[in-house]
């Protein structure tokens, strides 16, 4: 860089500096460079705060939904695969597969004297199943699916939904009745399986009021399958965010007849809808900071006509077109920079401590946000990430530069004769 440029860039920094420090001579102009300033500082601070919320629930989502279903099913199309090891083995030759293990579902009714409820029969691997699914970790009262003793009845782990609506509690007997379809296709009279409430387990959501986790050699007796016979497999990824493409690349591999499941088609609706609000909220701020950014033009269009008299001396003496636009562009820049530096602010601090806020209004208030009922969870979380605010503070600065070149370059091209006139 020559000196010359050196001493224009200097010059221009002096003058943006004085302009800005001693301000405008119209109540209006000044006005609109706070509007500016605030809009800067709200859309920065609303994206801030709503990308750390989606950022939050997409821990949540990783951690808590992600951690209690199966990245990958691979269920028989025949009904059972008839050696789950050897189907176990082909699948964890794939680098980024964890863990596997085999698993039976089916629909049965749970009774409890005269109550009945629908619910989805899990039978596990005691042992494999927790390396991938950690529904375990989520007990509240008592424990995990043991080893079966002889003499006593099998043990089963239900969720605290349906531990309250059919007043179970852990060492109650439970009955099962499974329903059996015979040789022409029409259900017949059911079976009934005896358990004792050995766990009860509270993710959040529906997962709490219709899965009970039984051991699985109990129901491969009970369907009439050999030691290694199971419905399927179900596998653990490195990333769950990979699971698509890794079941199809597993699925052309192995041998047997399989339907592929993967979590984005039973639980991929909440991911999309994460990442639609993502989508939406970057739009929204590319609008706010647009209309903010008007206000810069407006407010710079206007102090170049109130320093005509400036400039025209100005340029009379010696000052460059370049100077001039590069003095009125930083002049813009400075009315910006104060509105993103306080959104920023504000919405670190604000996403940092929201689920705290949250927290206190909900006690002082008095309601829920979310309803564990419904959602997975039953709080508001955050998730700050500083790439994103980054982000979000380069794009407020673009956007704020994009609208300081159209009046600057006007000023720029002005001759000394039209200012002093």
């Amino acid at each position: 860089m020559s000196t010359n440029s050196k001493q224009n860039i200097t010059l221009a920094w002096q003058l943006a500096g004085r302009y800005y420090k001693t301000g405008v001579q119209s109540p209006y102009i000044r006005f609109i460079n706070r509007a500016s300033r605030i809009g800067f500082a709200i859309g920065v601070a609303a994206l801030i705060i709503g990308l750390s919320v989606m950022n939050g629930f997409e821990r949540e989502l990783r951690n808590t939904l992600l951690s209690v279903i199966p990245d990958i099913e691979f269920k028989s199309v025949a009904g059972s695969l008839p050696d789950w090891t050897k189907t176990a083995k082909q699948v964890q030759q794939h680098p980024k597969v964890l863990s596997v293990a085999p698993f039976i579902e089916l629909n049965a009714m749970i009774q409890k004297k005269n109550n009945m409820e629908a619910v989805l029969l899990k039978a596990v691997h005691q042992e494999l199943e927790r390396t991938v699914n950690v529904t375990s970790e989520f007990i509240i009262e008592g424990t995990w699916i043991t080893k079966v003793e002889s003499g006593t009845l099998p043990p089963a782990v239900i969720g605290v939904g349906l531990a309250k609506k059919l007043e179970l509690t852990v060492g109650d007997r439970l009955e099962l009745l499974i329903p059996v379809v015979s040789d022409t296709g029409r259900l017949s009279s059911p079976k009934y399986l005896n358990f004792v409430v050995s766990g009860i387990y509270q993710i959040g959501g529906q997962m709490d009021h219709g899965q009970v986790y039984v051991p699985l050699d109990v129901m491969q007796q009970s369907q009439g399958y050999s030691e290694y016979e199971a419905q399927g497999v179900k596998v653990s990824l490195i990333d769950p965010f990979e699971a698509n493409k890794v079941a199809s690349e597993i699925g052309s591999e192995i041998t047997d007849y399989v339907y592929i499941i993967d979590w984005f088609r039973s639980q991929g609706h909440v991911y999309n809808d994460i990442v639609l609000v993502k989508d939406i909220m970057y739009l929204v701020m590319v609008l706010v900071m647009s209309v903010a950014s008007f206000n810069i033009v407006s407010s710079l269009s206007m102090a170049v006509q109130e320093k005509y008299s400036d400039i025209g001396i100005l340029k009379t003496l010696g000052l460059t077109p370049s100077t001039v636009k590069l003095t009125f562009v930083i002049m813009g820049l400075l009315t910006a920079v104060r509105g993103i530096v306080w959104g920023t602010l504000i919405g670190c601090v604000l996403a940092k401590f929201l689920p705290n806020i949250f927290a206190v209004l909900e006690s002082l208030l008095n309601f829920k946000i979310l309803d564990g009922d419904v959602y997975f969870i039953e709080y508001l979380p955050s998730e700050l990430q500083f790439t994103q605010v980054i982000i979000i503070t380069s794009t407020a600065l673009f956007i704020a530069l994009l609208a300081s070149l159209y009046p600057s370059s006007k000023a720029a091209k002005l001759t000394p004769i039209e200012l002093l006139r």
